[in-house]
């Protein structure tokens, strides 16, 4: 029995589901990354590092509700401020108390967020933030990271995957119409060309500084200072697209770590405690562009919006929760999620190697992403990198199939420890690859 057939074995309810699921949603999900061959997994509940799906099987959770749980699933203190803030009714449309509170722990813990907007999604973020860098300077170019993910939007939907060139699909326009171009990431030498072709043009620059869904690897630092002295000199706009990073490796951003401040900055995940938030925000001249109360001139004010779920009390009582809780807990809580990180890379790469299967592990702190290197590859740096020298197609598909097989849920090869993750379970994360390793090798021979 191959690892497929073994899958649909375990999983029976699930597969039914998704029978069900298939004739009503377009390929039988609500988000591409959800939908997998030869069916999604469905839960039926989630608690710590753990979940059950509809078949009773419980899993170790590497994906943690798109990295965004870092205290766990269903954390208590989030639990209960969830709870609270149903009580007092979970819509209103208007500012509330919690709305307030939240914005000033946000900037206590991001000094740079001098105003802000709260919507309901990142893609929202990153596309209203690049709305105000074009508002606020003028220009109609914004160039992004090949390989970044920013979200769907019409803006930045462009050069994600190989071979980083173009719209990533039909119903948009060119990526010359929309006014976007991607640089090459941590090459300072090949971005320069691109910004040269565009002088006196640029309205910002969006990048991750660790890029995500490209392959969880940290810009160097010499790249970001290039893209910081490229906005000085064009007077445009630094984003940084912190959705995954913020809070992950810090109670802050991982732009105060690298030492380069950006103008804007997006986040969401675990800055909004599980719940539906998305973040932008920045330098106040910038911000101030999108006033709706401001005295009125050519372009003025900037449309950006929220939504008409935008900072609804639920979302903004668990977000105020978890920054509570990461504040509470400290520098020692991240150092020993980064500790644990640290243990499940090497162990990965260790396992995968005695099994005769070369990895390389990416990532920092409490992210990991596994990648199976072609043979004589390795010294990942860039997405370039990855779709070069690995074999990116069995991650998501034998081995997202293994190691489910084995009782872990994991996307990309990977994902995110959470507080509940301790030794015992990067222990058993650790057994589970070991195995799904040996699969591998049957399945591929």
């Amino acid at each position: 029995m191959n690892i497929f057939e073994t899958y649909r074995r375990l999983t029976p309810a699930s597969e039914a589901l998704h029978r069900r699921a298939t004739d009503l949603f377009p390929g039988g999900v609500s988000h591409n990354l959800r939908g997998y061959s030869p069916h999604p997994i469905y839960p039926r509940t989630a608690s710590g590092a753990r979940f059950t799906d509809v078949d009773g099987r419980t899993y170790l959770d590497l994906w943690m509700g798109h990295y965004a749980l870092i205290l766990g699933h269903a954390a208590p203190e989030v639990k209960r401020a969830v709870a609270d803030a149903l009580e007092a009714g979970w819509h209103w449309g208007m500012p509330g108390e919690a709305q307030v509170a939240l914005a000033e722990a946000l900037r206590a813990a991001v000094p740079g967020l001098e105003e802000m907007r709260f919507c309901s999604t990142g893609t929202e973020a990153t596309m209203y933030a690049v709305r105000l860098a074009r508002g606020f300077t003028g220009k109609p170019w914004v160039l992004k990271a090949a390989g970044g993910w920013h979200g769907a939007s019409t803006d930045l939907s462009f050069a994600v995957k190989p071979p980083f060139a173009g719209a990533e699909g039909p119903g948009l326009l060119t990526a010359s119409e929309q006014g976007v171009d991607p640089l090459a990431f941590n090459d300072v030498e090949a971005s320069l060309r691109v910004v040269e072709a565009h002088r006196g043009r640029i309205a910002g620059i969006i990048v991750e500084p660790m890029i995500g869904a490209g392959g969880f690897l940290p810009a160097k630092p010499e790249f970001l200072r290039f893209l910081r002295e490229v906005c000085d000199d064009e007077g445009a706009v630094l984003i940084f697209d912190e959705i995954i990073t913020g809070f992950r490796f810090r109670c802050g951003t991982l732009a105060d770590e690298m030492g380069v401040t950006p103008d804007l900055t997006t986040l969401g995940k675990i800055a909004g405690g599980g719940l539906s938030l998305g973040v932008y925000g920045g330098r106040r001249e910038i911000m101030e562009t999108a006033n709706p109360l401001a005295a009125r001139g050519p372009g003025r004010p900037v449309l950006v919006g929220g939504g008409t779920f935008s900072c609804n009390p639920v979302s903004m009582a668990a977000a105020l929760a978890t920054l509570e809780a990461l504040e509470e807990r400290g520098e020692a809580f991240y150092g020993e999620l980064a500790r644990r990180g640290e243990r499940l890379r090497r162990g990965v790469e260790e396992r995968f190697s005695a099994a005769g299967i070369p990895v390389e592990c990416t990532g920092k702190g409490s992210l990991f992403m596994t990648h199976l290197l072609r043979e004589g590859a390795r010294g990942l740096e860039s997405p370039a990198d990855i779709a070069a020298k690995t074999r990116g197609e069995i991650k998501d598909r034998e081995l997202r199939i293994a190691l489910a097989n084995r009782g872990v849920f994991a996307v990309h090869g990977g994902g995110a420890l959470s507080e509940a993750h301790g030794d015992a379970e990067v222990e058993a994360i650790l057994d589970a690859y070991e195995g799904a390793a040996g699969d591998l090798m049957r399945e591929l021979a």
